[in-house]
């Protein structure tokens, strides 16, 4: 099928710039306030050479701040990612993630509602695809109740996410030979396809994936000269997402 070879290609090509344990997605609670010299021990050793602060729009706005570092430390990089919440007027340490970093891509953080809860919720750009059309993201949900962000795991393996307002849900645009559209929902810490478009080798394929990852086509078609570089944002009706990029 080809979303699951399109995935392959794509995760092949992440593995190739970069190579990450997933042990590294855990989330270390802190609820000191001492701020980002506390999280490095400080150790001044190290070069802040990427910086994003944001504490109006993250959350439940006014009520956190979220701070990204990228370090360079010796002969290495990591992103620090702090979020902190308001406390008796005072800014607390909530939350620290830190992850190994490429040397090729900056961070380029995005504040978005990614699940339509009216909070905006956090990505920053996380490695490096051989094909410089897949932008490869980590997406953090910001989870109210808890009021710290939750990781998707499988971010990583759908480039180019966006919200989907049509559908009310995400989709991925992933390149490699040809192109797919992917309709996912969130389902627990992780992304679950249910629908998808696939472009390649002038063939056009629209289907459905039911929860036990099962592939059902709903039309095959034989398309001369098929403009493969195409993103949809319906797949049933098919509609074409002007604004792909």
């Amino acid at each position: 099928m080809k979303q699951q070879i399109a995935i392959l290609l794509i995760l092949l090509s992440i593995g190739c710039g970069k190579k990450q344990d997933l042990k590294k997605d855990q989330t270390d609670i802190d609820s000191t306030n001492s701020g980002f010299q506390h999280a490095e021990n400080v150790d001044s050793n190290f070069e802040i050479i990427e910086t994003f602060k944001d504490s109006n729009n993250i959350g439940v706005k006014g009520k956190y701040k979220i701070r990204l570092d990228k370090i360079l430390k010796s002969d290495s990089l990591s992103v620090i990612i702090n979020l902190y919440e308001m406390q008796n007027k005072e800014w607390v340490l909530k939350q620290k993630l830190k992850y190994e970093k490429d040397a090729l891509t900056s961070c380029n953080p995005k504040l978005s509602d990614f699940n339509n809860d009216g909070l905006n919720d956090f990505t920053f750009i996380s490695g490096v695809a051989a094909r410089g059309a897949n932008e490869i993201r980590k997406l953090y949900l910001f989870d109210k109740a808890s009021g710290t962000l939750k990781l998707i795991r499988n971010s990583e393996n759908y480039p180019n996410l966006q919200y989907n307002k049509l559908l009310d849900c995400l989709d991925s645009w992933m390149v490699y030979g040809g192109t797919s559209t992917i309709f996912l929902k969130v389902d627990g810490d992780s992304l679950r396809t249910f629908a998808g478009v696939s472009l390649f080798n002038d063939e056009r394929e629209t289907y459905l994936v039911d929860k036990n990852g099962e592939h059902k086509t709903l039309k095959s078609e034989t398309i001369k000269d098929l403009e493969i570089y195409t993103r949809f944002k319906n797949y049933s009706p098919l509609i074409v997402n002007e604004n792909q990029n």
